[in-house]
């Protein structure tokens, strides 16, 4: 799918009808968390699936307006549609049941009966169909997730290498919630999410690279911040083109795609997507920090 431009992330169908940015963001994590209590539903394990879906249903509503379709209809087809994309296993009885259990939660549904059962298999049908023509039928959906190992071996010390693997499926899920996998290469979202989670074991990954990722000694960290992204880079894309001599791909034009710049905005938007999950008091509280901060 084609990434969107920073400048029109939020100019789109949903501006035209005075839905603001903030209102979208608000929207986007709430289909998140929507496919996320699904797929609790259906005991599926799969992040990469998830996160497919959850990326298809914010990509069809940047193209199409909230106002127009069932949000919670198309969320629930995306979910299905990603299943058959990622696992061929979609399921769709137990969808069925799990999303309207789901919405009896939260809107006063009639019970279920196999009249009802039929009619939301019908609209999760015309809803799949709409995703596919929006995503104009592409499959091959690079996500963070295919090179998670790549990063843990290549990148991480052996001590925090099993955790770090657990905390980056987390961390990739919830920069899902946001805009960014609209706008950024599934690289740059794994590298951001891995400094998120690098942080959390309290290791700076470019300060002190293990020794296989073959990158010399740097001791001024701006310098060595820009080699590491180009190690990483190197690593990520080699993983690639083995992957696509397997599979007799054709390789795409060699362009750097680990860029600070974008690597800061992705940063910025998981932290403001962070901000709108805290509760009212943490949000004040964090304010009020920012502020005293500020004034020192």
């Amino acid at each position: 799918m084609k990434l969107i431009k920073k400048k029109d992330i939020f100019q789109n169908i949903n501006t035209e009808y005075d839905i603001s940015a903030q209102v979208q963001r608000k929207l986007l994590n709430g289909n998140a968390q929507f496919i996320i209590d699904l797929a609790i539903n259906l005991e599926l394990n799969s992040y990469s699936t998830v996160s497919l879906a959850i990326h298809l249903c914010n990509y069809f509503f940047h193209h199409k307006c909230y106002l127009q379709y069932d949000r919670f209809i198309v969320a629930a087809a995306s979910l299905l549609l990603a299943q058959k994309i990622k696992d061929g296993d979609p399921r769709m009885r137990k969808l069925l049941i799990s999303f309207h259990k789901i919405m009896q939660s939260i809107e006063q549904t009639r019970m279920a009966n196999e009249a009802l059962m039929q009619s939301l298999q019908n609209k999760l049908c015309i809803a799949e169909s709409r995703i596919l023509k929006v995503i104009e039928y592409e499959f091959d959906i690079k996500l963070p997730n295919d090179y998670i190992e790549v990063i843990c071996k290549k990148c991480v010390p052996k001590k925090f290498e099993e955790a770090t693997f657990h905390t980056l499926k987390i961390l990739i899920l919830d920069s899902y919630r946001t805009y960014a996998p609209l706008m950024f290469h599934s690289w740059v979202i794994l590298v951001g999410t891995f400094l998120v989670a690098s942080s959390q074991f309290s290791y700076t990954p470019y300060m002190s690279p293990p020794p296989q990722l073959n990158m010399p000694p740097v001791t001024n960290e701006e310098e060595a911040y820009k080699i590491w992204l180009e190690h990483v880079e190197s690593e990520l894309r080699d993983f690639e083109i083995n992957k696509l001599n397997n599979t007799n791909s054709k390789q795409t034009e060699k362009t750097t795609i680990l860029k600070q710049e974008d690597l800061k905005d992705f940063l910025l938007a998981f932290n403001e997507m962070l901000f709108l999950n805290q509760s009212p008091e943490q949000q004040q509280q964090q304010l009020q920090s920012q502020q005293t901060q500020q004034q020192s």
